[in-house]
């Protein structure tokens, strides 16, 4: 009876033990719930990151240890994830996982063809309950301390608390920079005679999600960045870092010295490619488009933190290389000609960072510069469609460290004006018994261009159905009554011409017609949520996007009813509608110019209601009567 009651109790005392550990994660749970979206379904409760830093004779190390509590939100939701190193530069060690799987593997492709310096640990936590949790923790050393650039205070899920912990000895002089912190980050800071200590800390950190025209993650999300200046050795050698600019641009240099090229092949194959330019001008669009269309770009990291690149003459025999690569055969290919080359180091406009912070961080990204006279033309070969002196929104008024000796020179990359990027729609109009009959004519520049040549990939085989993906509208039966010119890289403009017929935007109604002038309707769906919305509203690049129909009024007919017309000009934006009568036509001039490319999240209500005008306005038809 005795040990019956025992158990009975056991069980009782079990059950307790149970329904308090539920209640308790559930408890936990819940003070995160109104930070919390539908789709989150596994947080991490906390990650403190510590970053420390060692010495010895010939240079510093830096080591990232961190640990991650995750849980789940739901049953049966697990959380995958990655850790990416380059094992030239890093190491992970140290492991420890509790309900997390992981294994390791490296960035090569399906066959096995490109090599890649980039190895990931992949990671899967393994729950089950609400409010079960997971750790992971690990440390990745570093063998120099320069590839340890920045802390990002976000993950791709919600964190309940999140801990950045920099310990810098005495014998290191760096800065550390932070950005984005706008009073959402605490900072403490602990002195002492052998190092100080800082630590950061943010509180319920929103995950990085991706959604359309926000800005990128950098740009919103507190991150610090490491400038490392300069250090005192283990044999008390002082060691000058990334002090200025041109510290990190002689680090460039003697990468790029490393590299012992042999240009006899090089020079062969570049001497077949210009043999009938005229001129060093045609030389460099020749050389640059053949390399743009016959080498593969394969965004791989390979080579010191990325940095070193590979020979000129192995990108050019393995037909594929990354930017590095490709730039590096691009600058050997044109000084094969005598022509002045150069290879420039930038960050992409994904990064917020410039020169006046030496750091690794700064750069992502490696193109050619080459200089005829007064003239510096930027190649940027990765960019398969762009023709030479048009910059892709990447790089457009990117700041720059070019190659120049042993002195760097900092400039900038030419920026792009909203007409560089143009969408032009061209519609002759004629009112017949199937509706509205004409020619259909569109124009795309710049980066419209780009993308529109990217969209196809060279392959026009089935360009009515292509078109209609694209959003034309009208199209014709036939693939052969398409018109398509400017499909290369080398041309400024791509061009669709087309005869339409469109019943829709024509509705007659006894003695009158009721006629749509503009078919197009662009940007109506970049009315926003401003409940939803937490950052700016950002375009990929400055643009206009333009429409011009003509319509030829029917013979008896005569314009009764002429929308007003519209114009809402801007500091960021403008709309601009016009219709003009002239004898028997009638033209509709539409534009919207995007001069900037960021409408900040104060200004989202009043962007909204221009948009409701032009909506308004898009619905305005035009009446003709007898």
């Amino acid at each position: 009876m005795k040990k019956k009651l025992k158990f009975i109790t056991s069980l009782f005392f079990l059950g307790l033990g149970i329904h308090a550990s539920i209640y308790a994660a559930n408890n936990e749970l819940a003070q995160y719930e109104s930070f919390l979206e539908p789709e989150d379904d596994i947080i991490i409760t906390e990650k403190v990151e510590t970053i420390s830093y060692s010495r010895n004779s010939s240079g510093i190390s830096a080591t990232r240890s961190v640990k991650a509590q995750y849980m789940n939100r739901r049953y049966g939701a697990n959380h995958e994830f990655q850790i990416y190193y380059n094992q030239e530069d890093s190491k992970l060690t140290n492991i420890k996982s509790e309900h997390v799987s992981y294994f390791f593997s490296s960035n090569l492709d399906n066959n096995g063809i490109f090599f890649d310096g980039l190895n990931i640990c992949n990671c899967e936590t393994n729950l089950k309950d609400a409010g079960g949790k997971a750790n992971f923790a690990y440390d990745q050393n570093y063998n120099n301390a320069l590839y340890l650039s920045k802390a990002v205070f976000a993950e791709s899920e919600f964190i309940g608390k999140h801990t950045i912990i920099v310990e810098v000895p005495s014998w290191l002089n760096m800065e550390i920079k932070e950005f984005n912190f706008n009073g959402k980050v605490t900072k403490t800071t602990k002195p002492d005679d052998k190092k100080n200590t800082y630590t950061y800390t943010m509180e319920n950190v929103k995950p990085l999600r991706e959604e359309s025209h926000t800005q990128p993650p950098l740009y919103t999300f507190p991150s610090l960045l490491f400038v490392y200046k300069s250090a005192t050795l283990s044999n008390d050698k002082e060691m000058t870092l990334f002090s200025t600019a041109q510290d990190q641009y002689q680090w460039y240099n003697q990468l790029m010295a490393q590299i012992v090229e042999n240009t006899d092949s090089i020079c062969k194959e570049t001497h077949k490619i210009v043999a009938h330019s005229k001129d060093d001008y045609e030389k460099v669009a020749s050389l640059y488009q053949w390399v743009q269309k016959n080498i593969r770009y394969i965004a791989f990291e390979n080579g010191i933190a990325g940095f070193k690149p590979q020979l000129a003459s192995k990108v050019l025999d393995d037909k594929y290389g990354d930017c590095k690569g490709m730039a590096n055969l691009l600058r050997n290919m044109l000084r094969c000609e005598g022509i002045d080359s150069r290879m420039v180091w930038l960050g992409t406009n994904t990064l917020p960072y410039d020169y006046s912070t030496p750091s690794l961080a700064v750069d992502n990204h490696a193109i050619c510069a080459t200089i005829i006279g007064r003239d510096t033309i930027y190649l940027d070969a990765t960019c398969e469609y762009a023709a030479m002196k048009e910059y892709p929104s990447s790089i457009a008024g990117r700041p720059v460290m070019m190659e120049n000796g042993n002195n760097c020179i900092l400039t900038h990359v030419p920026d792009n004006h909203p007409h560089d990027n143009l969408d032009s729609t061209y519609i002759s109009m004629s009112i017949t018994d199937k509706g509205l009959e004409g020619k259909y004519k569109n124009i795309q520049r710049g980066e419209d261009k780009i993308k529109f040549l990217y969209y196809f990939n060279d392959d026009f085989s089935d360009i009515l159905k292509s078109l209609q993906r694209r959003g034309f509208q009208g199209l014709p039966p036939n693939n052969e009554q398409v018109e398509l010119s400017g499909v290369t890289a080398a041309d400024s403009e791509v061009v669709v011409e087309y005869p339409y017929i469109m019943e829709k935007p024509v509705v007659k109604s006894d003695n009158k017609y009721y006629i749509s002038m503009d078919i197009t309707h662009r940007f109506l769906s970049l009315e926003t949520d401003e409940g939803k919305k937490k950052t700016n509203l950002y375009f990929n690049y400055k643009a206009v996007d333009a429409c011009t129909s003509e319509l030829t009024i029917p013979s008896g007919y005569k314009v009764t009813y002429k929308p007003a017309d519209l114009k809402i000009d801007k500091q960021k934006y403008k709309f601009e509608i016009k219709y003009e009568l002239t004898g028997n036509k009638i033209l509709y001039k539409r534009s919207i110019t995007l001069k900037e490319q960021t409408i900040p999240l104060e200004q989202l209500s009043e962007w909204n209601k221009d948009l409701e005008k032009l909506k308004s306005a898009y619905l305005e038809m035009l009446i003709l009567e007898k």
